[in-house]
């Protein structure tokens, strides 16, 4: 097994993935570059927050180049997984402070030295605010079926409770695959790691 697979696994990091044989193959060939969102709802990071930035330091230290992708964009719409009701909608100037504060402290955190593992800062509004809504519609929704979007637990669970979820809300797993589809093509990023309440959002991508 790849080190830093079994090191990510031993640490008890590793929950699920979409081909776990694939990824060990790729990782024994070369360095890769991955990503980790960060929402931007808050002023600051939390402990739950913790886990994500030794997963990016695990990557630094098994000569990975990590990504740190903030939700600028997606903050803007509001991620439902784990919530019972629809987040409530900061301003343009919440979410800029937020934006600056968290890439700041995770810049404390992380490695800025080594050139091959240093991280890419990236904010997802930088591609979402342009976007043509029909040429998104055609190009990128036919991709996607309401039947299949039913069945994750972020949209399952709110309906299940009588629970309003709105069009804005349903639209954010759509919004997160297409951040992967930006860094894959932008940055040649090949891996996303999130947390089990996003797996759907992850498989989207």
């Amino acid at each position: 097994m790849n080190k830093f697979l079994k090191e990510f696994k031993d640490r008890g990091f590793f929950y699920q993935c979409t081909s776990e044989q694939e990824l060990s193959s790729l990782l024994d060939k070369e360095s890769i570059k991955a990503y980790i969102g960060f929402d931007c709802t808050a002023e600051s990071l939390h402990v739950g927050s913790l886990l994500q930035i030794m997963c990016l330091r695990l990557l630094q230290k098994h000569g990975h180049q990590p990504i740190v992708l903030l939700g600028g964009g997606t903050t803007r719409i509001g991620d439902p997984s784990g919530k019972d009701k629809t987040r409530k909608i900061l301003s343009e100037e919440e979410i800029e402070k937020n934006i600056k504060n968290i890439e700041k402290i995770l810049k404390n955190f992380l490695d800025n030295t080594n050139v091959k593992t240093k991280p890419i800062f990236v904010n997802n509004y930088d591609w979402l605010k342009d976007l043509n809504y029909i040429s998104f519609l055609r190009d990128i929704g036919k991709h996607f079926t309401i039947n299949k979007m039913l069945t994750f637990d972020s949209v399952k669970t709110r309906l299940e409770r009588e629970q309003s979820l709105s069009y804005m809300e349903f639209n954010y797993m759509i919004l997160q695959a297409y951040d992967f589809l930006e860094l894959n093509k932008k940055e040649n990023c090949v891996l996303q790691i999130g947390g089990s309440d996003q797996w759907g959002n992850i498989v989207n991508g």
